[in-house]
Protein backbone atom coordinates (compact mmCIF):
# COMPACT_ATOMS: atom_id res chain seq x y z
CA UNK A 1 0.00 0.00 0.00
CA UNK A 2 2.76 2.57 0.84
CA UNK A 3 6.50 2.57 2.36
CA UNK A 4 6.76 0.94 5.95
CA UNK A 5 6.69 2.97 8.66
CA UNK A 6 6.99 0.96 11.70
CA UNK A 7 6.32 -2.39 13.17
CA UNK A 8 6.89 -6.00 11.56
CA UNK A 9 5.35 -8.05 9.16
CA UNK A 10 4.56 -10.69 12.10
CA UNK A 11 2.82 -7.98 14.23
CA UNK A 12 1.03 -7.20 11.32
CA UNK A 13 -1.13 -10.36 11.84
CA UNK A 14 -0.75 -11.15 15.14
CA UNK A 15 -4.08 -8.74 16.79
CA UNK A 16 -1.35 -6.19 18.62
CA UNK A 17 -2.43 -3.03 19.15
CA UNK A 18 0.15 -1.24 17.22
CA UNK A 19 -1.88 0.94 14.54
CA UNK A 20 -1.71 1.53 11.44
CA UNK A 21 2.09 1.79 11.64
CA UNK A 22 2.31 -1.84 11.98
CA UNK A 23 0.23 -2.42 9.54
CA UNK A 24 1.67 -0.73 7.24
CA UNK A 25 4.80 -2.41 7.73
CA UNK A 26 2.92 -5.38 7.51
CA UNK A 27 1.35 -4.43 3.81
CA UNK A 28 4.54 -3.74 2.94
CA UNK A 29 5.73 -7.42 3.25
CA UNK A 30 2.73 -9.55 2.57
CA UNK A 31 0.97 -7.30 -0.25
CA UNK A 32 -2.77 -6.45 -0.56
CA UNK A 33 -4.97 -8.50 -1.64
CA UNK A 34 -7.22 -6.78 -3.66
CA UNK A 35 -9.60 -9.14 -5.37
CA UNK A 36 -10.58 -8.29 -8.62
CA UNK A 37 -13.86 -9.96 -9.87
CA UNK A 38 -14.94 -10.29 -13.53
CA UNK A 39 -17.67 -8.24 -13.16
CA UNK A 40 -15.82 -5.64 -12.24
CA UNK A 41 -14.60 -5.08 -15.93
CA UNK A 42 -18.00 -5.10 -16.77
CA UNK A 43 -18.89 -1.60 -14.56
CA UNK A 44 -16.20 0.90 -16.46
CA UNK A 45 -15.29 4.27 -14.47
CA UNK A 46 -18.99 6.02 -14.77
CA UNK A 47 -18.85 8.99 -16.25
CA UNK A 48 -18.04 12.70 -15.01
CA UNK A 49 -21.08 13.96 -13.82
CA UNK A 50 -21.46 17.73 -14.79
CA UNK A 51 -23.58 18.46 -11.36
CA UNK A 52 -21.15 16.69 -9.91
CA UNK A 53 -17.84 18.43 -7.41
CA UNK A 54 -14.31 17.76 -9.06
CA UNK A 55 -12.13 16.63 -6.02
CA UNK A 56 -7.91 16.89 -6.68
CA UNK A 57 -5.71 14.23 -4.85
CA UNK A 58 -2.60 12.13 -5.60
CA UNK A 59 -3.67 10.49 -8.57
CA UNK A 60 -5.91 13.17 -10.69
CA UNK A 61 -9.28 15.28 -10.10
CA UNK A 62 -12.30 12.87 -9.33
CA UNK A 63 -15.91 14.33 -10.13
CA UNK A 64 -18.11 13.55 -7.56
CA UNK A 65 -21.94 12.67 -8.24
CA UNK A 66 -24.32 15.58 -6.30
CA UNK A 67 -25.22 14.09 -3.05
CA UNK A 68 -23.79 10.54 -2.44
CA UNK A 69 -25.01 8.49 0.00
CA UNK A 70 -23.97 5.39 0.33
CA UNK A 71 -20.03 6.05 0.80
CA UNK A 72 -17.18 3.61 1.74
CA UNK A 73 -14.59 5.19 4.09
CA UNK A 74 -11.60 3.31 3.25
CA UNK A 75 -9.17 6.18 4.98
CA UNK A 76 -8.68 5.59 8.25
CA UNK A 77 -10.60 8.27 10.28
CA UNK A 78 -12.38 9.75 7.32
CA UNK A 79 -15.76 7.72 9.19
CA UNK A 80 -15.32 10.56 11.46
CA UNK A 81 -15.49 13.42 8.98
CA UNK A 82 -18.58 12.19 6.86
CA UNK A 83 -20.50 11.22 10.40
CA UNK A 84 -19.96 15.03 11.14
CA UNK A 85 -21.58 16.23 7.45
CA UNK A 86 -24.19 14.15 8.13
CA UNK A 87 -23.22 11.30 5.65
CA UNK A 88 -22.26 8.23 7.90
CA UNK A 89 -20.69 5.74 5.38
CA UNK A 90 -22.06 2.44 4.46
CA UNK A 91 -18.81 0.90 5.39
CA UNK A 92 -15.40 1.51 6.97
CA UNK A 93 -11.90 -0.06 6.42
CA UNK A 94 -10.49 -1.85 9.66
CA UNK A 95 -7.44 -3.49 10.71
CA UNK A 96 -7.76 -7.67 11.54
CA UNK A 97 -8.10 -8.66 15.03
CA UNK A 98 -10.70 -7.67 17.56
CA UNK A 99 -8.30 -5.05 19.59
CA UNK A 100 -9.56 -2.51 16.53
CA UNK A 101 -12.65 -0.67 16.25
CA UNK A 102 -13.54 2.44 14.14
CA UNK A 103 -16.46 3.35 16.49
CA UNK A 104 -16.27 5.23 19.28
CA UNK A 105 -17.68 7.46 21.83
CA UNK A 106 -17.46 10.45 19.81
CA UNK A 107 -19.34 8.78 16.21
CA UNK A 108 -21.47 5.26 17.25
CA UNK A 109 -24.72 7.05 17.60
CA UNK A 110 -24.65 8.29 13.97
CA UNK A 111 -25.51 4.57 13.24
CA UNK A 112 -28.59 3.01 14.18
CA UNK A 113 -26.48 -0.26 12.97
CA UNK A 114 -22.56 -1.39 12.06
CA UNK A 115 -21.68 -0.43 8.96
CA UNK A 116 -20.09 -2.86 7.10
CA UNK A 117 -16.41 -3.77 8.30
CA UNK A 118 -13.79 -4.17 5.28
CA UNK A 119 -10.44 -5.16 6.10
CA UNK A 120 -7.71 -2.89 5.38
CA UNK A 121 -5.39 -6.18 4.30
CA UNK A 122 -8.09 -7.86 2.34
CA UNK A 123 -10.78 -5.67 1.32
CA UNK A 124 -11.83 -6.96 -2.29
CA UNK A 125 -13.29 -5.91 -5.37
CA UNK A 126 -16.02 -7.70 -5.14
CA UNK A 127 -17.31 -7.04 -1.58
CA UNK A 128 -17.15 -3.29 -2.47
CA UNK A 129 -19.28 -4.03 -5.15
CA UNK A 130 -21.88 -5.35 -3.60
CA UNK A 131 -22.26 -2.59 -1.05
CA UNK A 132 -23.62 -0.78 -4.33
CA UNK A 133 -21.45 2.47 -3.55
CA UNK A 134 -22.01 6.29 -4.96
CA UNK A 135 -18.25 7.84 -3.98
CA UNK A 136 -14.99 5.43 -2.05
CA UNK A 137 -13.08 7.68 -0.15
CA UNK A 138 -9.31 6.98 1.43
CA UNK A 139 -8.21 10.28 2.39
CA UNK A 140 -6.91 9.72 5.49
CA UNK A 141 -4.98 6.49 4.33
CA UNK A 142 -2.30 4.89 1.41
CA UNK A 143 -4.21 3.76 -1.34
CA UNK A 144 -1.33 2.73 -4.29
CA UNK A 145 -2.22 4.20 -7.86
CA UNK A 146 -3.00 0.18 -8.51
CA UNK A 147 -5.42 -0.06 -5.96
CA UNK A 148 -7.11 3.54 -7.01
CA UNK A 149 -7.77 2.22 -10.51
CA UNK A 150 -9.49 -1.15 -9.40
CA UNK A 151 -11.50 0.65 -6.86
CA UNK A 152 -12.54 3.35 -9.52
CA UNK A 153 -13.81 0.74 -12.15
CA UNK A 154 -16.92 1.04 -9.28
CA UNK A 155 -17.24 4.41 -8.19
CA UNK A 156 -15.52 8.03 -8.27
CA UNK A 157 -12.79 7.72 -5.69
CA UNK A 158 -11.07 10.23 -3.93
CA UNK A 159 -7.87 9.23 -3.24
CA UNK A 160 -5.22 11.00 -0.25
CA UNK A 161 -3.98 14.20 -1.00
CA UNK A 162 -0.47 15.03 -2.57
CA UNK A 163 2.31 16.33 -0.28
CA UNK A 164 1.75 14.67 2.86
CA UNK A 165 2.70 11.39 3.73
CA UNK A 166 0.74 8.37 3.91
CA UNK A 167 -2.00 7.47 6.30
CA UNK A 168 -1.10 11.60 7.39
CA UNK A 169 -3.57 13.84 6.04
CA UNK A 170 -3.88 17.35 8.12
CA UNK A 171 -7.24 17.88 9.87
CA UNK A 172 -8.29 21.10 7.56
CA UNK A 173 -7.18 19.50 4.45
CA UNK A 174 -9.28 15.88 5.57
CA UNK A 175 -11.98 17.84 6.76
CA UNK A 176 -11.80 20.22 3.61
CA UNK A 177 -11.28 17.58 1.20
CA UNK A 178 -14.43 15.50 2.32
CA UNK A 179 -16.69 18.18 2.52
CA UNK A 180 -15.90 19.66 -0.90
CA UNK A 181 -16.42 16.16 -2.38
CA UNK A 182 -20.37 16.16 -0.88
CA UNK A 183 -20.91 19.66 -1.52
CA UNK A 184 -20.62 21.08 1.97
CA UNK A 185 -17.59 23.09 1.77
CA UNK A 186 -18.82 25.86 4.23
CA UNK A 187 -19.62 23.19 6.89
CA UNK A 188 -16.90 22.29 6.41
CA UNK A 189 -15.18 25.27 7.24
CA UNK A 190 -17.47 25.75 9.93
CA UNK A 191 -15.84 22.13 11.10
CA UNK A 192 -12.45 23.09 10.93
CA UNK A 193 -13.04 26.89 12.71
CA UNK A 194 -14.88 24.86 15.42
CA UNK A 195 -12.13 22.35 16.53
CA UNK A 196 -9.53 25.38 16.19
CA UNK A 197 -11.52 27.05 18.46
CA UNK A 198 -12.00 24.49 20.92
CA UNK A 199 -8.13 23.54 20.59
CA UNK A 200 -7.51 27.99 21.60
CA UNK A 201 -9.60 27.77 24.47
CA UNK A 202 -7.96 24.76 26.08
CA UNK A 203 -5.30 25.92 26.00
CA UNK A 204 -5.48 29.23 26.78
CA UNK A 205 -7.66 27.38 30.36
CA UNK A 206 -4.35 25.95 30.96
CA UNK A 207 -1.70 28.12 30.37
CA UNK A 208 0.58 25.99 32.52
CA UNK A 209 0.74 23.94 29.34
CA UNK A 210 2.78 25.93 27.59
CA UNK A 211 6.30 26.01 26.75
CA UNK A 212 6.65 22.51 28.07
CA UNK A 213 8.12 19.62 26.17
CA UNK A 214 6.33 16.58 25.18
CA UNK A 215 7.57 13.31 23.74
CA UNK A 216 5.25 10.76 21.62
CA UNK A 217 6.55 7.31 22.45
CA UNK A 218 5.60 3.36 21.58
CA UNK A 219 7.15 0.01 22.84
CA UNK A 220 6.25 -2.93 20.63
CA UNK A 221 8.03 -6.17 22.37
CA UNK A 222 11.98 -5.33 22.46
CA UNK A 223 11.49 -2.16 19.53
CA UNK A 224 11.29 1.28 21.11
CA UNK A 225 9.91 4.24 18.68
CA UNK A 226 9.06 7.97 18.78
CA UNK A 227 6.26 9.42 17.10
CA UNK A 228 6.74 12.45 14.40
CA UNK A 229 5.89 16.01 15.25
CA UNK A 230 3.52 15.99 12.48
CA UNK A 231 1.06 13.42 13.20
CA UNK A 232 -2.37 13.88 15.24
CA UNK A 233 -0.86 12.36 18.18
CA UNK A 234 1.85 15.27 18.53
CA UNK A 235 -0.01 17.96 17.46
CA UNK A 236 -2.58 17.54 19.99
CA UNK A 237 0.11 18.53 22.55
CA UNK A 238 1.51 21.37 20.64
CA UNK A 239 -2.10 22.57 19.42
CA UNK A 240 -2.41 23.19 23.89
CA UNK A 241 0.99 24.47 23.88
CA UNK A 242 2.98 21.89 24.43
CA UNK A 243 6.57 22.03 22.45
CA UNK A 244 8.04 18.77 20.42
CA UNK A 245 11.79 17.87 21.41
CA UNK A 246 14.46 19.05 18.32
CA UNK A 247 16.61 15.95 18.82
CA UNK A 248 13.93 13.75 18.66
CA UNK A 249 12.30 15.97 15.58
CA UNK A 250 15.58 14.98 13.95
CA UNK A 251 15.28 11.57 14.32
CA UNK A 252 11.67 11.30 12.78
CA UNK A 253 12.64 13.57 10.23
CA UNK A 254 9.60 13.90 7.59
CA UNK A 255 8.48 10.05 8.55
CA UNK A 256 6.18 9.15 10.50
CA UNK A 257 7.97 7.14 13.52
CA UNK A 258 11.05 6.27 13.84
CA UNK A 259 13.30 3.55 16.13
CA UNK A 260 14.75 4.74 18.94
CA UNK A 261 17.45 2.42 20.70
CA UNK A 262 17.18 1.97 24.34
CA UNK A 263 20.75 3.78 24.98
CA UNK A 264 19.05 7.04 23.78
CA UNK A 265 15.76 7.08 25.65
CA UNK A 266 16.87 9.26 27.86
CA UNK A 267 16.12 11.75 24.95
CA UNK A 268 12.59 11.05 26.01
CA UNK A 269 12.94 11.22 29.66
CA UNK A 270 14.07 14.22 29.19
CA UNK A 271 10.52 15.48 28.10
CA UNK A 272 8.25 17.05 30.71
CA UNK A 273 5.65 14.58 29.68
CA UNK A 274 5.79 11.24 27.64
CA UNK A 275 2.92 10.05 26.04
CA UNK A 276 3.77 5.96 25.83
CA UNK A 277 1.59 3.20 24.20
CA UNK A 278 2.09 -0.14 23.71
CA UNK A 279 0.65 -3.65 23.50
CA UNK A 280 -2.29 -4.98 25.43
CA UNK A 281 -1.94 -5.81 28.85
CA UNK A 282 1.94 -4.59 28.78
CA UNK A 283 1.27 -1.67 30.82
CA UNK A 284 2.47 -2.61 33.32
CA UNK A 285 5.73 -4.45 32.07
CA UNK A 286 6.54 -1.42 30.35
CA UNK A 287 6.45 0.41 33.36
CA UNK A 288 8.89 -1.50 34.89
CA UNK A 289 10.71 -1.75 32.46
CA UNK A 290 14.64 -1.47 33.24
CA UNK A 291 15.27 1.35 31.16
CA UNK A 292 11.89 3.01 30.99
CA UNK A 293 11.47 2.85 34.91
CA UNK A 294 14.89 4.63 34.96
CA UNK A 295 13.96 7.75 32.85
CA UNK A 296 13.19 10.87 34.71
CA UNK A 297 10.17 11.33 33.42
CA UNK A 298 9.15 8.14 34.72
CA UNK A 299 10.41 8.46 38.13
CA UNK A 300 8.59 11.52 38.71
CA UNK A 301 5.14 10.32 37.62
CA UNK A 302 4.87 12.81 34.21
CA UNK A 303 3.73 9.99 31.78
CA UNK A 304 0.68 8.65 30.24
CA UNK A 305 0.03 5.40 29.52
CA UNK A 306 -1.72 3.76 27.04
CA UNK A 307 -2.16 0.52 24.43
CA UNK A 308 -4.05 1.55 21.49
CA UNK A 309 -7.05 -1.37 22.03
CA UNK A 310 -10.71 -0.71 20.40
CA UNK A 311 -12.10 0.67 24.21
CA UNK A 312 -8.90 2.58 24.65
CA UNK A 313 -10.70 6.13 23.64
CA UNK A 314 -8.68 8.45 25.29
CA UNK A 315 -5.38 7.02 23.09
CA UNK A 316 -7.99 6.82 19.38
CA UNK A 317 -9.36 10.27 20.17
CA UNK A 318 -5.50 11.51 20.27
CA UNK A 319 -4.28 9.42 17.30
CA UNK A 320 -6.99 10.08 15.04
CA UNK A 321 -7.22 13.76 15.60
CA UNK A 322 -10.82 14.55 13.83
CA UNK A 323 -12.82 17.41 14.14
CA UNK A 324 -15.14 14.67 15.89
CA UNK A 325 -12.77 12.77 18.40
CA UNK A 326 -10.54 16.04 19.40
CA UNK A 327 -13.52 17.36 21.32
CA UNK A 328 -13.31 14.20 23.41
CA UNK A 329 -9.77 14.51 24.10
CA UNK A 330 -9.92 17.39 25.14
CA UNK A 331 -12.70 16.13 27.78
CA UNK A 332 -10.60 13.18 28.88
CA UNK A 333 -7.06 13.76 27.70
CA UNK A 334 -5.90 17.15 29.23
CA UNK A 335 -7.05 16.18 33.51
CA UNK A 336 -4.43 13.51 33.32
CA UNK A 337 -2.26 15.73 31.65
CA UNK A 338 -2.46 18.19 34.33
CA UNK A 339 -1.86 15.24 37.21
CA UNK A 340 1.21 14.15 35.71
CA UNK A 341 2.78 17.21 35.18
CA UNK A 342 1.31 19.00 38.56
CA UNK A 343 4.58 18.06 40.14
CA UNK A 344 3.67 16.05 42.96
CA UNK A 345 5.04 12.26 42.27
CA UNK A 346 1.94 11.24 44.17
CA UNK A 347 -0.84 12.32 42.35
CA UNK A 348 -1.90 9.34 40.45
CA UNK A 349 -2.50 9.12 36.69
CA UNK A 350 -4.99 6.60 35.63
CA UNK A 351 -4.35 4.49 32.33
CA UNK A 352 -5.61 5.55 29.38
CA UNK A 353 -5.94 1.14 28.58
CA UNK A 354 -9.45 -0.64 29.61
Amino acid sequence: MNEPTAGGALRATSEKSFGRRGFLYGLGALGVALTVPGCAKENPKPAPNSAGTAVQHAYGTTTVPKDPKRIVALGQTDIDVLVALGVPPVAVGVFSGDWYSPLHPWNKAAFSKNPEFLDFEEYSVEKILALKPDLITGVMGGMTKKEYDKLSSICPVVAQPKGFTDWNTPLDQQTGMLAQALGMVDKGKQLVDGIAGALKAAAAANPGFAGRTVAIAECWGDTFKVIGPSTPRAKFFTNLGFKSLPELDALVGNAYSADISSEKLSLIGAADLVLWTTDGGQVEALKKNPVVSRLKSTKEGRSLWSTGMKHDSAFWSMDWGTVLSLPYAIEHVIPQIRAAIDGDTGTKVANFSS
